[in-house]
C-alpha cells in the first residue's frame, strides 16, 4: 500500500511537470499568480518572446494596511532552463519597451532578461504617494518578491545588475537578500556616506592633472564673472525649451548652481577630452556650448524636478549625494551661499538622512560581499565614492582608465571582459550543483 502511494505521488508529480511544460508562457505566469500580462513586440533573435507584466506589491512590506501598487516588469524570455539576468532598475523602465533593446550580460550569457522598474518611478507609482514607504528596505523587498515568484519558472542561476542608481539598488539588494542571486554586477554605482560626501570634493581636486582642472575652473570663473552675458544666453535658451526655475529659487540661482554643477558633471560624463576644454579667450558661443554639453539646461528646472523627486527623496534620506565647493567663486555668487538639494524634495516632505545604513552596507561588503563585480570609470565623478572591496572577499573591481559614467563591461580589454564572464559562468555552474 505504501509503495502504491509513493508511485501515485510520483506519477502525479510527473503529470504536473508535463502539464506545466505544455503551458504557454502567459499560462505559466498566470499559474504563479500574475494576471496582468501583455505581449511586447521585439526585434531580437536572442529571445523567443517578450512581455510587459504588472505585479501587485505592498506599498509597505511591513504594513499591509497601506495597500498595494502595481510594479512594472519587462520580461524577455529565452528558455526556462537558462540563467536569468535581473535588472534592478533605479528609475523608470520605459526603455525596456524598445524593440531592439539588448543588455550586455544577458547577451554574453545567452540568458533570460527581467527588468524591474523601481517603485515610485515610471508606471510603478503607488496611488497614494506615501513617501516614507520609498525606502531601500521596501525597494529590495520588491525585488525579493519578484525573485521568489519567478524562480518557480526560472530555477537556474540569477544574476542581478544595474547602472548608476540601478547599480546602487543591486548593491542594496545583495545586502538585504544575499542568497537571492548567484552574482551581482553593479555598474558605476556610488556608495555615499552623507548628503555632502567629502570624498567627492577630494576627487574633483585630484582627478586627471592640474592643468586640466584649472582649465575647467577658469571656464566656471568666466561664466560667473560675465554673468550678465551668459545668464542672458541661459535665459533665452531655457525659455525656448519652456523651462522654469521656481522651485530652486529663480533663474539667477539656477544659473549659479548650473555653473557649479559643471565641476561635477564634466567629470561624470567627460563629454570632451581635457585638451578640448576651451580657454577663456574662446568665443561666447564656444564657452556656453561647452558648459551646456556637460551640465545641460534642466538639472534645476521645475520640469525635471517633478520627474526626479523620487530620486532626490532617496538621495537625501538614504542613498546620499554631493554638494559644491563655493569657496573658489564666493565673491562671484549672489544667490548661492550654502548649496543643497532640499528644493528637489516632494512638496510637504522633509529629509532626514539615515547615515548608519550605508556604513553598515560598506562594512558588510568588506567582510561578506562575495560574488560581486564592480565596474567603474576612473574619470567618473561618482567613482569618488565607489565601493572599495577588501581581500576578504572574492569581489572583482574593474576601473576603466579615463572612463566616464557611461562605462560598461564592453569598454574593457577582451581579457578583462572574459575574466568577468568566466567568473559569472563559474558561479552559475556552482549554483547548479
Amino acid at each position: 500500500m505504501k509503495r502504491f502511494l509513493l508511485l501515485s505521488l510520483l506519477w502525479l508529480a510527473v503529470l504536473s511537470c508535463i502539464s506545466l511544460n505544455a503551458q504557454s508562457l502567459p499560462e505559466k505566469l498566470q499559474s504563479i499568480g500574475i494576471d496582468s500580462i501583455t505581449p511586447l513586440k521585439i526585434n531580437n533573435t536572442q529571445f523567443e518572446s517578450a512581455w510587459v507584466i504588472y505585479l501587485s506589491q505592498p506599498v509597505d512590506h511591513q504594513n499591509s494596511a497601506l495597500g498595494n501598487f502595481y510594479q512594472r516588469l519587462i520580461l524577455r524570455h529565452n528558455s526556462f532552463d537558462k540563467p536569468l539576468v535581473l535588472v534592478t532598475e533605479g528609475y523608470s523602465a520605459e526603455y525596456g519597451l524598445y524593440p531592439n533593446l539588448t543588455e550586455e550580460l544577458s547577451t554574453r550569457l545567452d540568458a533570460n532578461l527581467l527588468i524591474a522598474e523601481h517603485r515610485f518611478f515610471g508606471e510603478s507609482m503607488p496611488p497614494n504617494k506615501n513617501w516614507e514607504a520609498l525606502n531601500l528596505k521596501n525597494a529590495t523587498a520588491d525585488l525579493h518578491a519578484i525573485n521568489q515568484l519567478f524562480k518557480q519558472l526560472y530555477p537556474a542561476a540569477w544574476i542581478s545588475t544595474g547602472i548608476s542608481k540601478g547599480g546602487q539598488t543591486t548593491i542594496y539588494y545583495r545586502y538585504f537578500y544575499p542568497d537571492d542571486v548567484a552574482v551581482s554586477v553593479p555598474y558605476v554605482a556610488p556608495l555615499n556616506f552623507s548628503v555632502a560626501d567629502k570624498r567627492v570634493q577630494h576627487f574633483l581636486d585630484t582627478v586627471a592633472d592640474a592643468q586640466c582642472r584649472k582649465k575647467l575652473h577658469d571656464v566656471q570663473y568666466k561664466l560667473l564673472d560675465n554673468r550678465d552675458l551668459y545668464m542672458q544666453h541661459f535665459k533665452d535658451s531655457t525659455a525656448k525649451r519652456a523651462l522654469s526655475f521656481e522651485r530652486v529659487g529663480g533663474l539667477e540661482k539656477a544659473f549659479e548652481l548650473n555653473v557649479l554643477e559643471l565641476g561635477f558633471a564634466y567629470w561624470q560624463w567627460y563629454p570632451t577630452p581635457c585638451a578640448e576644454i576651451p580657454d577663456t579667450t574662446a568665443s561666447t558661443k564656444e564657452l556656453f556650448n561647452f558648459w551646456i554639453s556637460a551640465a545641460g539646461y534642466d538639472f534645476f528646472a521645475d520640469q525635471s524636478l517633478e520627474s526626479m523627486q523620487s530620486f532626490f527623496y532617496q538621495a537625501l534620506t538614504e542613498m546620499g549625494f554631493y554638494t559644491y565647493d563655493t569657496k573658489p567663486f564666493k565673491h562671484l555668487l549672489n544667490s548661492v551661499k550654502k548649496p543643497n538639494f532640499n528644493h528637489a524634495l516632494p512638496e510637504g516632505t522633509a529629509a532626514r538622512y539615515h547615515k548608519k545604513l550605508n556604513k553598515k552596507v560598506n562594512k558588510w561588503l568588506q567582510k561578506e560581499g562575495n560574488n560581486i563585480i564592480y565596474i567603474y570609470g576612473a574619470y567618473d565623478a561618482w567613482a569618488s565614492t565607489a565601493v572599495m572591496p577588501s581581500e576578504k572577499t572574492n569581489a572583482i573591481k574593474l576601473l576603466r582608465s579615463g572612463g566616464s559614467h557611461a562605462t560598461r563591461l564592453r569598454h574593457f580589454e577582451p581579457e578583462q571582459q572574459q575574466l568577468v564572464i568566466d567568473f559569472i559562468e563559474k558561479q552559475i555552474h556552482l549554483n547548479s550543483l
